[in-house]
């Protein structure tokens, strides 16, 4: 028994979709967390917080960002806390006025 192949044409057009399912598929197990952001977010949930500050991101290695509105209180506090558990914290919080 001999295989049948498909005309080149049609083997070109059936590859187009499989490396588009394959590059979403890749950029899926992108969106999981890394292991030291999942530490970061451990550490910050884990200490206190004024209200004005809040999660702006954490960086794929840990690096957490905050934010602060309308005054920085607070932020120092924070800062030592996500230190003493052994967290990466930006240099100072970005401080938003409110609208």
């Amino acid at each position: 028994m001999e295989k049948r192949r498909l005309p080149s044409d049609r083997r070109t057009m059936l590859r187009g979709p499989l490396v588009l399912f394959l590059l979403a598929l890749a950029g899926c197990a992108k969106l999981r967390p890394t292991a030291e952001q999942q530490l970061a977010h451990a550490a910050w949930e884990s200490c206190p917080k004024a209200a004005n500050l809040a999660l702006a991101s954490i960086d794929p290695n840990g690096l957490i960002h905050y934010r602060a509105v309308s005054s920085q209180s607070g932020a120092r506090t924070l800062a030592e806390c996500l230190r003493s558990t052994g967290a990466s914290v930006s240099a100072a919080p970005v401080v938003a006025s409110s609208p």
